[in-house]
């Protein structure tokens, strides 16, 4: 009895262990999922056609993007999207058709959307509508160069389900539920905390066989949201009792029998410690096995959260992030460091002649010509729309204008064959060599957009660089 209390604590001990970087992982899923969103709205917020939009509610604005057939929304993976005058006035809301919204709903949720965000311009949380949960994005529409006054919002969200919930859970829990009644707090609950999510509190109990966690969730302002239920069977639990059991009983045979033959008793010690042994690394495997699932499912959900979904390319967030540990770099050891800003000429003809799947194509075989041409040392990103931008370290100028020079020239000479169509297309360059070590990536950018405004003035399909 004192042997099965002392190692029954043991697997209690790592089954709680588990269940916790379960907990962890689960809602750390849930996080990134959130920062995807964000990533996504950014990028429509701070592009130059949603600006002009909601200056002048241009009508081929929403027609290029959201028309009635398009199938923008489910693409994007959200459910409704709405576009908001500074004012709180909406201009636009735009719902996924397959949940088949009521207009009594739309009006009051959007009601609820406008009291519940008010008065703040950024900000990505959890809420609940109606025992409805639901991620929602905030984000302030600026110029993609960040000029021009603040507007107008977009705000964007995605309910919650049971049924996708177990979907993004299904290696890590047995059942799901939600609750609109908090758990309250609980003297052996822990908090989580991540970058959108900021506060989750937790208690896990063990009942029936089963280990059952209880996750508070708080929106940003600190109030609860919701509750979800996670179990999972005590299977550490109980494969450690049951081993403990039979160790107890074998342990009880051998104790009789070692009086009477101690050669047959040691064989007998040996062959139970192998079979032990099988076991334990048998649960072990399986440990292995679930720990590098849950670690190639983070992989993809960085890549998600850093990576424009049309080109495969670093997005707006992770091009920042990325050029400003290499200007970093570059004022600690003194290297030299450039940035290139480059803009399709004419891109919004190609969409109005040939459509936005060609114009997605011509989007593509660009970037697949920039990565041809740039090293791996170089950052490259997409800023919004047809915009993009590469950062360069320890290249001198004459490296710089001859890589600005050949991506100019081979979109230049490139043909991309669309039916019986045989599309060309030219870019235009502003290039950017730093001056001095106090710049910061925003002053670089800035500058080099001038110089790809002058570029735009002198007639398109050339470079202009800073001296």
């Amino acid at each position: 009895m004192i042997s099965y209390k002392f190692f029954i604590n043991d697997f209690i001990s790592l089954e709680q262990k588990h269940n916790k970087n379960s907990i962890i992982s689960f809602t750390k899923m849930m996080d990134n999922e959130l920062s995807n969103l964000r990533n996504i709205i950014n990028d429509y917020a701070k592009w130059d056609d949603t600006y002009d939009f909601i200056s002048n509610a241009n009508k081929n604005y929403i027609y290029n993007n959201f028309r009635e057939d398009s199938n923008t929304l489910k693409d994007l993976g959200i459910d409704g999207i709405l576009f908001v005058k500074a004012k709180g006035h909406v201009v636009y809301s735009k719902y996924n058709k397959n949940n088949r919204f009521s207009s009594f709903f739309k009006k009051e949720f959007e009601l609820f959307l406008m009291k519940k965000l008010e008065n703040e311009d950024e900000v990505s949380t959890l809420l609940n509508y109606n025992s409805k949960p639901f991620f929602v994005v905030k984000s302030t529409i600026l110029q993609s160069d960040f000029k021009g006054e603040k507007r107008g919002h977009i705000i964007a969200f995605k309910f919650l389900d049971k049924k996708t919930l177990l979907e993004d859970s299904k290696a890590l829990f047995n059942e799901i539920k939600i609750l609109d009644k908090s758990t309250q707090n609980h003297k052996n609950s822990f908090i989580i905390s991540f970058e959108n999510m900021k506060t989750m509190k937790v208690f896990s109990q063990n009942a029936d066989g089963k280990i059952i966690s209880f996750i508070d969730f708080y929106d940003f302002k600190n109030e609860f949201v919701l509750t979800l239920r996670l179990s999972n069977n005590s299977l550490i639990v109980a494969e450690g009792e049951k081993t403990i059991l039979i160790f107890c009983f074998i342990s009880s045979i051998i104790l009789l029998f070692v009086f009477i033959v101690i050669y047959k008793n040691q064989k007998l010690i040996i062959n139970q410690n192998i079979i032990l042994n099988e076991k334990v690394e048998k649960r072990t495997n399986q440990l292995t096995r679930a720990y590098r699932t849950l670690k190639s499912k983070n992989k993809e959900l960085y890549k998600l959260a850093n990576t424009d979904f049309l080109t495969k390319i670093r997005n707006r967030a992770n091009f920042f992030e990325q050029s400003i540990k290499l200007l970093k770099k570059s004022n600690k050891e003194n290297l030299s460091f450039s940035v290139l800003m480059m803009d399709i000429d004419y891109f919004k003809k190609i969409n109005d002649r040939y459509g936005h799947s060609v114009g997605d194509k011509v989007l593509i075989k660009f970037c697949e010509i920039v990565s041809e041409i740039i090293d791996k040392n170089m950052v490259f990103g997409r800023l919004g729309g047809e915009e993009f931008a590469i950062s360069i370290i320890e290249k001198d100028e004459k490296s710089v204008a001859q890589i600005s020079e050949k991506i100019r020239e081979k979109c230049s000479s490139t043909l991309i064959e669309v039916k019986q169509n045989s599309i060309k297309f030219t870019v235009s360059v502003g290039t950017v060599f730093k001056q001095s070590k106090y710049e910061t990536i925003d002053e670089i950018l800035h500058k080099a957009d001038e110089l790809l405004y002058k570029a735009k003035e002198q007639g398109r399909n050339r470079v202009i660089r800073s001296l």
